[in-house]
């Protein structure tokens, strides 16, 4: 009986959390972004430093109400990241809350699909975010345009969420950019026992106990060696099978 209250408990206040998440993010983009947009210089960084402390409350409401544990090694990486490549895996509907949250300056790569989201373009647009369909120099343009400000870039290799037990598919935009801005990758590897808000996985079906998300957050990969190869693509490929091993060793031992 304590544990079917429990469970009804968690599926009701993760209902709430991620209405909260879409509803709030409305909210900001309705009422809050447009004060902070009418002084037109560092209205992006205004935006992002303001997503970075929503993210951090929306954290501590969720261990609140009981939700989570989330337990992070080597977040000071993350505090003082400037101008990297923030790569991680990507298993949850979280992660991005996460990395958001634990890292002060960032601008994500995001799907073309959320410019036109109710709830959140308001965000993504206001905070200067870059969309994953730009045609391949403008993408380049923009990544190396925020990284020279020392922002940092939010990427998932994988492009969308991890299917459980199905092998880990990394795509090389990742690699290319890091080798034609020459920008240094900050690798991050992201678990949780057990599983929740999966992909294809429906948001009411909470796990039998409070999940624990884990963050390890690694030295950074220096992406000069890669860069030494004859051809850019050869690189590349070398740089993800490595990322690759990263993620999966990570998740193994973690």
């Amino acid at each position: 009986m304590v544990d079917l209250v429990q469970r009804s408990w968690r599926v009701l206040a993760t209902g709430f959390a991620l209405a909260s998440f879409l509803l709030g993010g409305a909210a900001l983009a309705s009422a809050v972004f447009p004060i902070l947009a009418i002084r037109r210089e560092g209205r992006e960084a205004r935006a992002q430093q303001l997503v970075h402390r929503t993210f951090r409350f929306y954290l501590g409401m969720l261990s609140g109400l009981g939700l989570i544990r989330l337990e992070v090694f080597g977040g000071e990486r993350l505090a003082a990241c400037r101008g990297k490549i923030i790569a991680a895996n990507h298993p949850t509907l979280l992660d991005v809350v996460f990395l958001m949250a634990l890292t002060p300056r960032a601008r994500c790569i995001v799907k073309h699909e959320l410019w036109d989201n109710r709830y959140l373009k308001g965000v993504v647009r206001a905070a200067g975010y870059i969309r994953n369909d730009l045609p391949p120099e403008a993408m380049i343009a923009a990544c190396r345009e925020a990284l020279e400000r020392g922002e940092n870039l939010i990427v998932f290799p994988e492009g969308t969420r991890s299917r459980v037990s199905e092998p880990m598919h990394l795509h090389r935009g990742v690699a290319n950019i890091a080798m034609l801005t020459g920008t240094a990758i900050q690798p991050v590897v992201i678990s949780c026992d057990p599983p929740t808000l999966t992909k294809g996985e429906p948001w009411y079906r909470v796990p039998p106990r409070r999940p624990c998300f884990r963050l390890e957050i690694a030295p950074a990969m220096d992406v000069e060696r890669f860069m030494a190869y004859p051809h850019r693509g050869l690189g590349a490929r070398h740089l993800i099978t490595e990322l690759r091993e990263f993620f999966t060793r990570g998740l193994v031992h973690g």
